[in-house]
């Protein structure tokens, strides 16, 4: 079967089929505005197994509950007023936050630890599936365990089309980057995770308490507390090998031709060789996070052996960016 032909508009007609897949417990590709999820009904364990089965994720990486509003979330969650802080800040919105599960959240979403990550999503057309249902939805990242998160419909048909019944199309997603996830088991002492879009600052300001960001190196054999910790991830086929931040715009070398080379912005030299990209005309973090997964999945499609990236700047959004090069470099030394 043509991969192609699971992808569905996002009509109202659309819609409902998708709902109607996800209450008879199947699995959908869906967008949001981080990257595209596959999605699956949070609260029922045959169906989240589906889910892990789908990637090939292990069950000790847990996955993040999508739900329509706070209101909903609290229902299944041990809330606080840092939570609520949170949300009315930023939600619906690219923020995660972990906190302690009831009982309603089965274990196999949690990888059996007592918290959960949980966040209210902004995309429309995922919004409208939650509108749709009585149940809130878990949905990692729609593609192989470990392998670059999809920021396009036609990426999630072409590594997992041949495993799933749809992929809602909702256009580019708008951010290209996972959620930010904090961590307020302990809201005296909150922690971010994992960096992503909501950045340091602005939960700092939100909070008017100092978040840490000190994420010690995880034991890749153990549960995790969120998702996208363990050290290898966002990995595409090719060797992934990382530049400092500014080596790319300065050198003056031209790349073999098996070796893509991708910068921060257009660089002053040799842009005219086939092998030679960049993210953002005149290195717009925003920009650089939004197409970064996009073009690593199309130059692994075009076969490239090797990739070198040119890091971000370590501040902000670049934090995010910098952590996702660094899981994909994992790969040389595994």
């Amino acid at each position: 079967m043509d991969h192609s032909s699971k992808v569905l508009e996002a009509n109202a007609a659309n819609l409902n089929h998708c709902a109607g897949l996800l209450q008879s417990g199947k699995v959908v590709g869906m967008p949001t505005e981080t990257v595209y999820g596959l999605a699956g009904n949070a609260l029922d364990e045959t169906s989240v197994r589906k889910i892990f089965d789908v990637k090939g994720r292990p069950l000790i990486d847990p996955l993040i509950v999508h739900f329509s509003n706070l209101e909903a979330a609290e229902a299944h969650i041990e809330s606080n007023d840092s939570v609520r802080r949170l949300a009315e800040a930023f939600w619906p919105g690219p923020l995660t936050i972990v906190v302690p599960k009831k009982s309603s959240i089965p274990d196999i979403v949690t990888a059996a630890l007592p918290s959960v990550a949980i966040r209210v999503p902004q995309h429309p057309v995922f919004r409208s599936i939650l509108e749709r249902l009585d149940f809130p939805l878990a949905a990692p990242s729609a593609n192989p365990f470990g392998y670059v998160s999809p920021t396009l419909a036609s990426h999630v048909a072409h590594t997992l089309g041949s495993r799933i019944q749809a992929v809602l199309d909702g256009g580019p997603c708008d951010f290209g980057l996972e959620s930010t996830i904090i961590d307020l088991r302990k809201p005296e002492a909150p922690v971010i995770l994992r960096h992503g879009p909501i950045t340091e600052t602005q939960i700092n300001e939100t909070l008017n308490v100092q978040v840490s960001s000190h994420i010690a190196p995880t034991d890749d054999g153990a549960a995790q507390s969120a998702p996208g910790l363990l050290t290898q991830h966002y990995s595409p086929n090719a060797r992934v090998t990382l530049l400092p931040h500014g080596e790319a715009s300065t050198s003056n070398t031209a790349p073999a031709p098996q070796i893509a080379l991708i910068c921060n912005q257009k660089p002053t030299w040799h842009a005219d060789q086939p092998n030679i990209f960049w993210l953002s005309e005149n290195g717009d973090l925003n920009e650089i996070a939004h197409n970064l997964f996009e073009l690593i999945q199309r130059l692994d499609q075009q076969g490239y052996q090797q990739m070198r990236i040119e890091q971000a700047c370590e501040v902000g959004l670049g934090q995010a960016i910098n952590d996702r090069l660094r899981r994909a470099a994992a790969k040389l030394e595994s």
